[in-house]
């Protein structure tokens, strides 16, 4: 009731006295039943009155909610005839609400019921290493083996099969992750129990061209299966699937794969035996069976996740520890799920004996694995705190293997009204410690994880989300129905309404809903099949993603949605155009506006929004002028430079609640329009004084465009940026600049760079809270950059993009490095002397990803070479093993030549003293040379520098050069 409160207390600022007076009382009425409603939602097992006294208590908060949103909406009580019914109205809610009261006390509803008084609603201890995998090492070892028998050079299907929560999605991440690296193509994807085949096809397609605008958009589910095809011929590819439910799905699946003799793979998982030999061909020797954990390895999960080791568990809780350990029969879900309650407890030991012995008694009637499991959740479900129970509920508001984004939940959970923020902490800070929460407590799971341990997005166990659906269907929480299922059977109470209808082509349009008191709507299916909106009057969160069904439609006409004046968060996905209306100045609540789909154009009036606080929009979008009129903004993506005026750029500086901005180019008029978009980019910027991110990346599919300007180079970022992310290839700064060395900070940096100096190196090292740093850099410097004795001590990611491999790392440099990612080419004649000296140092590296590309004319064997050299380097590090290191080809990295001074170290065979360049390398050189020579550069010392070194007869190799 917490949204109603605050809702009357800025109401009273509103009123006449009359009304004033009436709603004081009302208020005080509502936080009396508030406060019971609280007490009793912590009740472990409330009775059957209880639990309709709470039901009656959430509907009289919903009619008063209603009633006050009109007052608020309209606003005047000026007129006598309005201000009577209103008076009326607001005696007549309370003579609701004392009833309510009466009642409560009447059937004394606290008496008699288990109360959970170990509730905590803090933030949880999360586990000491989440990564950590125990009992699946022999199956990931047997796993490896069936994926990697060199001899079998035909497409090979690998099934993975066990009951639910016993790893097997676990185990395929694992492998997917470490194997994937060594294919040219890799997807992991999830079916579901009604598989939604444009969702699915989509979802590989994104993966395998993640970098163009088709991979966005779904068009007709041909078309995506062409596309997939088109990218995997001849490739060597690496998919996942799981969860498999039948064998008609993977009939459905298994066509779109081409054959190919190029060791390509694919793994599947799936609970059912017989859909697992369907997959792998009924080749039984191609099924790996996950069976429950043993003792030891379930009391590992378990330790490691509450306490980091069972050395760390108290004695006293030992006993009890193993004796729940015993109940959860080896699951890793169910493991997950008792020690996510349990570690959020570690002070009250009562509660861990309470636990058990609840266990025993559920249990003593469950023998199967799955009824454990089940009834394992129920419990861990009903200890959840309430303000959490409410922000799992409104998972059932998305379709099974939805995969959905941690920014898009919290801005949902806010707009509903969930989150409550306090004087330390704003709502959006709240809901990431609920979100984390439910990580931590394994009620939902990450999907997508940054360089930054940073979980951005997640799925929900379909165990879980059967827990999920029923309990929100029985507490008239949310109403979800898929095509199969009519309207007829829906609660009239429910307040939040969801349609799972996929790409089914035979669902048709539901009839007429007279449910008005939905707040929230979700709707996934075709166009054809969309309910009416604007039936809707009270709606506050609308979530539309459709398809069109190509039978002519182009676009669909939203334009009435702006009599929703509710709405507060509105999304929209389609690949269809999407006509908005042409005002919306009425949707005075309106907090998110997120339209992924193209936009015939944007309201002229969302500047006036008084509310909106994220703003996203598809790339190529021209947003009006004067957007820093919108001082409510916190997100602002993504602002395209290329279809922006320059004046727009400028009004940026005026939004001095914003965040996070997200800029792209996807077109550019001109190079002129892109380079004066800049600099007023990097003269507005600093005026930002809340930014927390900021990032400027290349559209999907959009032509590269490079701006090296000098001009950036001067901008002054606000000092409290976390993340600044300035990718190539549009802008690449000359040098590093000399601002970013005062950004004390900054936790994320992506930028690129012609040259790079020892100082940059220095520049960067005094950032403190630096954990993951991308260089990329075009000019080979001609020292080898050493990264000595306590540099970096937090940086966790390292991606080092250059022509020429030239890092050296001395003992203790790096101490908390996890992951090396680099980037380099083979040059014709290159050796591979002295190939990352130092590498060994690194000692909590866990591995290296090489992407190495190839220069005109280098043969294969020389790339196979430089390979062979990069793999013997890396075997010096003390944690080296087969998935240690991932070599990914490419064709190219981006590179220029640069001049060479006298005394510099230069890499390859010039390095070694008193032995002569080849002729590839003095061809090199002088081609390098040459190049820049009309630029500037001094190329008289390179020419010297050769003559000393080798014989003039020499020059005659080099190859004519254009200039």
């Amino acid at each position: 009731m917490g949204p109603v409160l605050r809702k009357l207390d800025l109401l009273l600022y509103h009123l006449r006295k009359a009304l004033r007076d009436g709603i004081e009382l009302l208020k005080e009425d509502l936080q009396e039943i508030s406060s019971a409603l609280v007490e009793l939602s912590t009740l472990e097992t409330p009775t059957l009155r209880a639990k309709c006294w709470m039901a009656e208590a959430r509907e009289l908060s919903y009619l008063i909610e209603d009633f006050v949103d009109d007052m608020m909406w309209t606003r005047s009580d000026a007129d006598s005839k309005r201000r009577g019914t209103r008076i009326a109205r607001i005696t007549q809610l309370r003579d609701l609400v004392r009833q309510a009261s009466e009642r409560h006390e009447r059937y004394q509803l606290d008496a008699g019921c288990t109360s959970s008084r170990y509730l905590n609603t803090g933030h949880m201890r999360a586990p000491t290493d989440a990564a950590n995998l125990f009992g699946i090492e022999n199956s990931r070892i047997k796993l490896i083996e069936m994926l990697t028998v060199e001899e079998e050079q035909q497409l090979k299907v690998v099934s993975i099969v066990g009951p639910a929560g016993v790893g097997k999605t676990t185990l395929a991440k694992k492998i997917f992750y470490e194997l994937g690296g060594q294919f040219e193509l890799r997807a992991f994807v999830s079916a579901s129990r009604k598989l939604d085949m444009r969702r699915f096809l989509g979802s590989i397609l994104s993966q395998l061209w993640p970098h163009h605008q088709l991979a966005s958009d779904a068009g007709p589910v041909q078309n995506l299966i062409d596309n997939i095809q088109e990218q995997l011929q001849d490739k060597r590819y690496f998919i996942v699937i799981d969860n498999i439910w039948e064998k008609t799905a993977w009939d459905i699946v298994s066509g779109i794969f081409p054959m190919g003799n190029n060791c390509s793979r694919i793994i599947g998982t799936s609970e059912n035996m017989n859909v697992a030999l369907e997959c792998c061909g009924h080749l039984s020797n191609n099924i790996l069976k996950m069976k429950p954990l043993g003792i030891q390895d379930s009391a590992n999960l378990f330790f490691g996740r509450v306490f980091g080791s069972e050395q760390q568990c108290p004695d006293e809780l030992k006993e009890v520890s193993y004796a729940v350990i015993r109940k959860c029969g080896g699951l890793p879900l169910a493991l997950i799920n008792i020690a996510g309650l349990l570690a959020s407890h570690l002070e009250h030991s009562g509660l861990w004996y309470h636990v058990h012995a609840r266990l025993c008694s559920i249990l003593d009637t469950s023998h199967t694995i799955q009824e454990i499991q089940k009834e394992i959740l129920i419990l861990s479900y009903n200890s959840l705190p309430h303000c959490l129970k409410t922000c799992l509920l409104y998972f059932s508001m998305y379709p099974e293997g939805y995969m959905i984004r941690k920014a898009h939940l919290a801005r949902q959970w806010i707009a509903e009204g969930f989150i409550d923020a306090t004087e330390a902490k704003d709502a959006e800070e709240i809901a990431d410690i609920y979100f984390e929460e439910l990580i931590n407590r394994g009620m939902i799971e990450p999907a997508q994880i940054d360089c930054n341990d940073e979980v951005l997005s997640c799925t929900v166990h379909h165990v879980v989300l059967d827990l999920i659906t029923q309990s929100s269907k029985k507490e008239e929480f949310i109403s979800a129905i898929d095509c199969s299922q009519t309207i007829t059977g829906l609660s009239t109470k429910a307040h939040r309404l969801s349609f799972h209808f996929s790409s089914a082509k035979y669902a048709k349009r539901p009839a007429r809903i007279t449910m008005l008191q939905i707040r929230s709507l979700g709707f996934f299916g075709l166009i054809k099949c969309m309910p009416s909106i604007v039936d809707f009057k009270h709606l506050r969160v609308l979530i539309l993603e459709f398809w069109g069904d190509h039978d002519g439609q182009t676009r669909l006409n939203l334009s009435r949605i702006c009599t929703l004046h509710l709405l507060r968060y509105l999304k929209i996905s389609s690949d269809i155009m999407v006509e908005l209306p042409a005002q919306m100045s009425g949707q005075q609540y309106l907090e998110t506006l997120d339209i992924d789909a193209r936009i015939c154009a944007v309201p002229l009036d969302i500047i006036h929004l008084p509310s909106l606080m994220h703003l996203s929009l598809r790339c190529a979008t021209e947003l009006p002028d004067r957007i820093g009129c919108i001082r409510s903004l916190s997100t602002l993506q993504y602002f395209d430079l290329g279809h922006n005026s320059e004046n727009n750029v400028w009004s940026i500086g005026k939004l001095e609640n914003l965040r996070h901005l997200h800029l792209t180019c996807s077109t550019v008029p001109s190079d002129e329009h892109l380079k004066r978009n800049l600099v007023a980019l990097a003269s507005t910027v600093g005026n930002l004084a809340n930014l927390k991110s900021l990032t400027l990346a290349l559209a999907p599919g959009a032509l590269a465009t490079t701006i090296s300007i000098d001009g950036m180079s001067a901008m002054s970022s606000p000092a409290c940026i976390q993340k600044l992310e300035l990718l190539p290839p549009i802008v690449i700064f000359y040098s590093l600049p000399k601002w970013i060395g005062l950004l004390h900070k900054l936790c994320v940096l992506k930028i690129a760079v012609a040259n790079l100096q020892r100082n940059d190196i220095c520049s960067l090292t005094g950032l403190p809270e630096l954990t993951v740093l991308s260089l990329h850099v075009r000019i080979a410097p001609v020292r080898r950059i050493v990264l000595s004795c306590g540099e970096f001590p937090v940086l966790k990611y390292f991606e080092f993009m250059c022509g020429v491999l030239c890092l050296a790392f001395e003992p203790e440099a790096l101490p908390n490095l996890r992951r090396l990612q680099l980037g380099f080419n083979v040059h014709r004649g290159e050796r591979h002397a002295h190939f990352l000296p130092g590498i060994e140092h690194l000692l909590n590296l866990k591995d290296v990803v090489a992407r190495i590309g190839a220069a005109t004319g280098v043969q294969e064997k020389e790339k196979g070479a430089m390979e062979h050299a990069l793999n013997l380097a890396i075997r010096k590090h003390p944690r080296f093993n087969n998935n240690f290191l991932k070599i990914e080809s490419v064709d190219w990295v981006e590179e220029e030549y640069g001049p060479l001074e006298r005394g510099h170290d230069i890499p390859g065979d010039l390095n070694q003293v008193g032995s002569p360049p080849s002729k590839h390398k003095v061809s090199n050189i002088l081609r390098r040379g040459l190049q820049h020579a009309m630029h500037g550069y001094e190329f008289c010392i390179v020419v010297c520098f050769i003559i000393t070194q080798t014989h003039l007869t020499n020059l005659r190799f080099m190859a004519p050069i254009s200039i």
